[in-house]
């Protein structure tokens, strides 16, 4: 049986979120578009859940749109708000989700201007950097991830937000891997837009949101006036309802789990930091409470990675997008990063339902498999 170190990727679902969707499943389900009474049960649901995923992120109800997952919403955010007249740019960060920086490059080829913030070697944006950028540019929407996806670092989206004009530019924060873990309040990160996504926080998969205070120039999936016209195709009721039923748990568990994460990463990082050469990224700054990347100097991540998993612990090489990928890291190298200590970076990203002795019984096993390493390869890796 594997110990499940991989909760970034993807956590288990809820058992509540199971029977809010295995309720839904039971009965008919009828079209939220029909007037017919199962219709109307339909429509009930999605907007039950609308107005949990705006309660727990502090935005408007009216402003949520279901996607089919982060990516989706990362997609029509861009692609639907940057317009091809404004000369003005779309700024957004080096560390940004593949589904942010692959449409850029797509937002780039149709003529519109893209300008990316750099960071520290912490992972952060450089505040100082980002001010004389986002001055000379003065953007026409600036899109910051909340957390980053590999390191965990917390950016600062409230103070990047404050460099621009609100009125003219649209700031949006992909917001993925940060709802449930930690507070986030659309409010006061002062963001006019949101990403959220459902398996990120013991939801199902393949469902999402963007959560926007005003509509797209362009829609992306066209063909129905579902989600008030700006997102076609019938609605997947009962995995809405179970989006919605974990936006409530999260609320309602945020602090317990919180606490609980901090306290597994807190140990795992002190006995990783007692073992030679190991290098732990951002771990000066505020992360997420789950997260954990760090390199072994004398490890190829994907090496390491096969050894852990022969021994029962299931971790990730970074991104679960690009898992397949023997490349270095986009985040590590934009952080100035080595290459051969990125290519052997792995990270650990705890689920609620994980353990002080997993915790452990994972630190045992990586000082097992240091030590089956010949001596002279440990003395030139320290």
């Amino acid at each position: 049986m594997q110990t499940y170190f991989d909760h970034n990727a993807s956590s288990p679902m809820h058992p509540e979120v199971l029977e809010t969707i295995s309720s839904c499943l039971r009965q008919p389900i009828g079209n939220a578009s029909s007037l017919h009474s199962t219709g109307r049960m339909a429509r009930s649901a999605i907007e039950t859940a609308r107005g949990q995923l705006a309660e727990l992120v502090n935005g408007s109800v009216e402003s949520v749109i279901f996607t089919s997952g982060g990516s989706e919403a990362n997609n029509l955010m861009l692609k639907g708000f940057a317009d091809p007249d404004d000369s003005r740019p779309v700024v957004s960060t080096e560390i940004e989700h593949p589904s942010i920086l692959q449409p850029l490059v797509q937002l780039e080829k149709s003529g519109i201007r893209v300008t990316h913030l750099k960071v520290n070697t912490e992972g952060q944006v450089d505040l100082d950097l980002a001010q004389s950028v986002l001055k000379e540019n003065n953007p026409q929407m600036l899109s910051v991830i909340l957390a980053n996806n590999e390191t965990g670092v917390i950016q600062p989206v409230k103070e990047l937000g404050e460099l621009v004009d609100p009125k003219t530019c649209l700031v949006h924060t992909d917001a993925t891997q940060a709802v449930g873990k930690i507070p986030v309040d659309m409010v006061q990160l002062g963001v006019g837009a949101l990403t959220l996504s459902g398996h990120k926080m013991q939801g199902p998969q393949g469902i999402g949101a963007l959560i926007v205070n005003k509509n797209p120039g362009n829609i992306l999936i066209s063909g129905g006036e579902q989600e008030k016209n700006r997102r076609a195709g019938t609605e997947n009721v009962a995995m809405i309802a179970g989006l919605g039923k974990a936006a409530q748990l999260a609320a309602l568990e945020m602090q317990q789990k919180r606490h609980h994460l901090t306290q597994l990463r807190e140990v795992l990082e002190t006995r990783l930091a007692a073992i030679p050469g190991v290098v732990i990224f951002g771990r000066e700054l505020e992360r997420l409470p789950n997260t954990t990347y760090f390199s072994l100097p004398y490890y190829h991540g994907e090496t390491l990675l096969m050894e852990l998993d022969r021994a029962g612990f299931a971790l990730s090489s970074g991104s679960a997008c690009h898992s397949e990928v023997t490349s270095p890291s986009h985040v590590l190298k934009a952080m100035g990063i080595d290459d051969n200590l990125a290519l052997n970076a792995v990270r650990v990203s705890f689920g609620s339902n994980n353990t002080l002795q997993e915790v452990e019984a994972l630190v045992s096993k990586l000082k097992e498999l240091i030590n089956r390493l010949p001596a002279v390869i440990r003395q030139v890796a320290v």
